[in-house]
């Protein structure tokens, strides 16, 4: 889908999905790291247990099909030869501070000068630009600033977040997006455009309906942990942990009677529960001891039942139920199976295979997917700067100096 495209990947953490959607969609991206490997990048947990840059998981997982090469930008040397890479490429992806790359002349408007077409993406935490900008920031703090943190968790706890650092993985994606719409553009007047991606600001995606609704009824929202507004909404199964609704409505209502037939069946609907009145049923009316019996007689049924039972039920019932998954039922999922949704990797260097989800979409007319393994430190040196003229004589010298 992006043949012919290439992009050079300069991006920490914050920034390896964007690079890893961009080359499974088929772009050549080079992903640049210090001689000796992005360390911090190629963090843990590592493969084994064993604490080696080459093992570390969250490296291997989001730098699929892309090349690697190492190259010191701080370096005038390697500042030329990254210039005369950018000339070669369509695109630059950052996770720099606003104004690093300018205090080295690789800033988006140094490298447009001869180059009008480049497109150049930053992805940053609070954008290039306004009162924040120059602060730093990992994902926790992009999380609490864009509104996720302080709806997430108990009323009466603190806030949480999510054990992955979520807000790298909404804004990838948005930056992925936004460089294939500049290179849409692009095709049409010729023209780069830069590409400002804030993670704060796609931390809006993650809060739902709340900034809609905040626009209808401006109020502050509080997390209300495993319930939603009145009701409950995840519940304990016997395996783990389930999301059910018991809201009314033209939807729901049909689903509710639903479950009430399965339950049933299975001998555990009251009498009272099994005549009662769905048709007039409005969760927002109830009392709460009316609320309480309600989630009393659901949260004892599906106590008695796994995750993977309620949810195959919930398919052939119509039931809108969902598995609050953990990433080994995942993997069991039969659905991704059946769908081949995975993938192995060889890692001969590492005496392993690994599985790897393979695509996040599929096309009538492109292969979108993982083309080969995340690059091991510098394994692209030769192949990547061969095509900018250094020749391996150059190569060796550079290394000597600590360039490449």
């Amino acid at each position: 889908m992006l043949a012919g495209i290439r992009i050079l990947d300069l991006t920490h953490e914050a920034g390896f999905l964007a690079g890893k959607i961009l080359a499974d969609l088929g772009a050549d991206v080079v992903k640049v790291e210090p001689p000796g490997g992005d360390l911090e990048g190629r963090r843990g947990p590592y493969l084994g247990g064993v604490s080696d840059p080459e093992r570390s998981l969250l490296w291997l997982a989001l730098n699929t099909s892309k090349r690697g090469i190492t190259l010191a930008l701080d370096s005038e040397r390697g500042r030329a030869i990254y210039r005369s890479l950018v000339r070669a490429s369509d695109v630059v992806l950052e996770t720099e501070p606003p104004g690093a790359l300018a205090k080295l002349g690789l800033d988006y408007a140094s490298q447009r000068e001869g180059h009008p077409g480049l497109i150049h993406c930053a992805l940053t935490p609070f954008g290039s630009d306004g009162p924040f900008a120059s602060y730093r920031a990992h994902d926790l703090v992009a999380v609490a600033m864009g509104g996720n943190a302080a709806l997430t968790g108990d009323r009466d706890r603190p806030p949480v977040r999510c054990s992955m650092p979520t807000a790298y993985y909404h804004a990838g994606p948005e930056a992925a997006l936004g460089i294939a719409m500049a290179l849409f553009a692009r095709a049409r007047d010729g023209e780069g455009r830069f590409v400002d991606v804030s993670l704060r600001e796609t931390q809006l995606s993650t809060l739902m309906a709340g900034p809609g609704q905040h626009a209808h009824t401006p109020r502050v929202q509080r997390r209300s942990g495993s319930r939603l507004g009145r009701t409950r909404e995840i519940w304990k199964a016997r395996d783990g942990d389930v999301s059910f609704g018991l809201r009314g409505g033209q939807a729901r209502i049909p689903n509710l009677k639903a479950t009430v037939a399965y339950m049933a069946e299975s001998g555990m609907a009251p009498d009272w529960l099994v005549a009662y009145d769905w048709a007039s049923y409005n969760h927002n009316t109830l009392s709460d001891d009316e609320i309480a019996r309600l989630e009393a007689a659901f949260g004892a049924f599906f106590a008695t039942k796994t995750r993977r039972e309620l949810y195959g039920q919930a398919l052939e019932r119509r039931i809108m139920l969902a598995p609050c998954n953990d990433a080994r039922e995942i993997l069991d999922q039969a659905q991704l199976r059946a769908r081949s949704l995975f993938t192995t990797i060889d890692y001969p260097e590492l005496g392993c295979s690994i599985e790897h989800p393979d695509f996040f979409a599929k096309s009538n007319h492109h292969r979108i997917g993982i083309r080969s393994r995340a690059p091991r430190i510098g394994e692209h040196n030769a192949e990547v700067f061969a095509e900018v003229g250094l020749s391996a004589d150059d190569l060796a010298a550079l290394s000597a100096a600590g360039v490449v």
